[in-house]
């Protein structure tokens, strides 16, 4: 079978792909925020020996990371609004949807660099009459800081792929546009081939980032 290639349709719609690539960035830089402010206070209550912190800790990152995100978002956006009467825009859906979904995901990862650090430097800090909020604050999280930016950048990187989930709700980020575009210029191989590629642009940078910030840190060892 011949397929007669034609870019040109790109370059016609290029404004929608640029719409749709600030909708992704934009959703991806609201997630990563709260998703990594919110995964350090879950990470640090699920390390923690008080059952009050850790237990509900240890169930909303289990539940989040054991349900697809696709079904939290739908959830989010048609459920919540029937129990609770909280009605949300499709984007503010799912921004909460993503964030809740990154935050666990990051809580799992800073507990995973606060576990990293040395016992004994736990015992060296109370020895000499540290709190534990001055062990945490000088000591344990500078150093678990250093060590999570790797996998930090990975689940950014796969934050970025998770955002085509909202197209699901009409939110017009690059998926939902090249739909869109799909459905008006019968032409899917060129629309996706594109989409692929300006995906590849947004997150191969990160992936070298975190490369980056892994070999530097191996030989600061």
């Amino acid at each position: 079978m011949h397929y007669t290639w034609n870019f040109a349709v790109i370059w016609t719609y290029r404004d929608a792909f640029v719409r749709g690539a600030a909708a992704t960035v934009e959703l991806t830089f609201y997630t990563v925020l709260i998703g990594a402010t919110l995964g350090l206070f879950v990470g640090l209550a699920r390390d923690s020996r008080n059952k009050v912190l850790s237990f509900p800790a240890t169930v909303f990152i289990e539940i989040f990371r054991s349900t697809p995100a696709l079904v939290q978002l739908v959830w989010i956006y048609y459920c919540l609004p029937i129990l609770t009467g909280l009605t949300f825009s499709a984007f503010v859906s799912v921004l909460i949807g993503l964030s809740l979904h990154t935050t666990a995901y990051m809580g799992e990862i800073f507990r995973g660099g606060i576990r990293s650090i040395d016992r004994g430097q736990y015992y060296a800090a109370m020895s000499i009459g540290m709190t534990h909020a001055q062990l945490m604050r000088r000591i344990v999280l500078p150093q678990a800081a250093r060590r999570v930016i790797p996998p930090f950048m990975n689940e950014l990187a796969n934050l970025v792929k998770l955002t085509t989930l909202a197209s699901v709700l009409a939110v017009q980020e690059l998926q939902y546009q090249a739909a869109n575009l799909i459905t008006q210029t019968f032409r899917p191989l060129e629309i996706f081939t594109f989409l692929a590629v300006m995906f590849a642009v947004i997150i191969y940078p990160l992936t070298l980032i975190a490369r980056y910030a892994e070999n530097y840190y191996e030989r600061k060892k």
